[in-house]
């Protein structure tokens, strides 16, 4: 199945339901020629039960967000910064001068 028939597809479905949700939603004020299968006190649910399952997918999602920050594990500290004594570093600066490195670590010779 190509992407256009499987998006042409969920255009149809998506549009079944609104349609259906419409009818079930609003059953009172149809009239009973259009909607004899509904019984009047169903047409309640058709809000109710959107506003639970809104409420419950949000504790849901602050559920999720709990267990994971107790479940996991505290970060690792950094550690202290490497301090270089001023001695060593005009050290490594000699060397590399005796070696004839320049600043990149490109030999240069003359």
């Amino acid at each position: 199945m190509d992407d256009k028939t499987l998006g042409s597809l969920i255009v149809v479905f998506s549009l079944a339901i609104m349609l259906g949700y419409f009818v079930w939603a609003f059953a009172p004020i149809l009239g009973p020629a259009v909607t004899s299968w509904i019984s009047p006190g169903m047409s309640e649910w058709a809000y109710r039960l959107p506003v639970i399952l809104a409420v419950y997918v949000m504790l849901l999602i602050i559920a999720w967000i709990g267990y994971t920050m107790a479940t996991t594990p505290p970060p690792i500290p950094f550690e202290e910064p490497l301090v270089v004594e001023t001695e060593e570093v005009d050290n490594l600066k000699e060397e590399e001068k005796k070696r004839g490195e320049g600043a990149a670590g490109e030999v240069f010779s003359l």
